[in-house]
């Protein structure tokens, strides 16, 4: 005889599955407004890269003796799945729910709106390159080596205070007859004086020219600026190539001072030891933040490096469990990372994440 109760039952489970199905479905479909953020490649910038099928150094030095090194200084990198154009389905975010070594982030975190995966790399692509040059001049300063910084303007902003004054490729040389060689030096130098007009002497094509401005203080700010775009470059004792590609952005800055400074030493840095890192550097030798921190601690723990160099102003982004086989130690210049790769490799103590507070402190001054 037929049971209508487990015929009802029956019905009830199918339609059950097939919705369940149905949802499914529509999460393994429909795009979200979300990237995963997750651990990328792990590269030795002591060591070789494959180009078209060869094998070059990640970094390669001429102008000045080399010498050969051991071990590794890796810089880490994080990968983003889900850009404007590829973006991530529904379905796609579950596992990552569950991997403490991935992060969910919105989309607008790395791409504002407007912005395509194309244009960030190409932003990416220019910072890696800036990076690898400020890394270059303190290595070298490092070394003791003449180092001579160029502040240059990158780019005048429309309808700004530098319009129609300053031009792309100008050299600012002086701002009210004080010689500047950073940004720091030209933004505290026009602070200075306020909203009144400013005298710049600067070089273009050659030339020594003196020209006013008369500088803007933006709405919900109090400090006023130029309104232009301003990059450094330096004259260097020696000469850079680098053979990375498609990784980009400029938290490898220290990691690259590290190897420039290794590899024009005769002493080994690393005493064949393992070592990876992250951190911005600046020409002065100052490491920065980056993100995507305890992202990059996996990826090193996976290559089993085992000393991790991390910016003393990401401590509050340190992962809650961090790798056991891993020491990390917070930097704030690139004198703490030489110091703290050198205390490692003599089996020294190196300061741990305790030390945060102290190296923040040093880092902000």
């Amino acid at each position: 005889m037929r049971d209508p109760g487990a015929e009802r039952r029956r019905s009830r489970l199918t339609i059950g599955f097939a919705i369940a199905a149905l949802l499914v479905l529509v999460a393994a479909v429909t795009p979200s407004p979300y990237v995963v953020e997750r651990p990328g490649p792990v590269i030795d910038t002591l060591g070789d890269v494959q180009v078209e099928g060869e094998d070059v150094p990640v970094l390669s030095i001429s102008g000045a003796e080399s010498f050969p090194t051991t071990g590794s200084l890796s810089l880490t990198s994080v990968t983003l799945i889900g850009g404007p154009e590829h973006p991530t389905k529904w379905l796609s975010l579950v596992a990552p729910l569950f991997d403490r070594d991935q992060r969910i982030a919105p989309r607008t975190e790395f791409y504002p709106e407007g912005v395509s995966e194309e244009q960030r790399t190409a932003v990416n692509t220019a910072m890696m390159g800036s990076s690898q040059t400020q890394a270059a001049a303190a290595a070298a300063r490092a070394l003791g080596e003449p180092v001579t910084a160029r502040v240059l303007v990158a780019d005048v902003l429309a309808d700004g205070p530098g319009e129609g004054v300053l031009e792309p490729e100008d050299e600012i040389r002086t701002v009210n007859g004080a010689s500047v060689s950073d940004v720091d030096e030209l933004r505290a130098a026009v602070a200075e004086g306020g909203d009144a007009p400013v005298e710049l002497g600067i070089l273009r094509g050659g030339d020594a020219v003196t020209v006013s401005v008369v500088p803007e203080t933006p709405d919900g700010s109090d400090t006023p600026v130029i309104g232009v775009s301003i990059g450094v470059d330096y004259d260097l004792p020696f000469a850079l190539d680098s053979s990375l590609e498609d990784i980009g952005g400029p938290s490898a800055g220290m990691i690259f001072a590290l190897a420039i400074y290794d590899k024009l030493t005769p002493e080994s840095l690393t005493a064949d030891r393992a070592i990876a890192g992250t951190g911005t550097i600046d020409g002065e030798g100052r490491v920065g933040g980056i993100g995507g921190l305890p992202q990059k601690i996996a990826g090193a723990a996976t290559a089993d490096a085992e000393l991790f160099l991390m910016p003393a102003e990401n401590c509050g982004d340190l992962p809650k469990r961090p790798p056991d086989d891993l020491v990390i130690t917070p930097v704030a210049t690139l004198d703490d990372a030489l110091s703290a790769v050198s205390a490692f490799t003599s089996g020294e103590d190196v300061p741990g994440p305790e030390t945060c507070d102290t190296a923040a402190a040093t880092a902000a001054e």
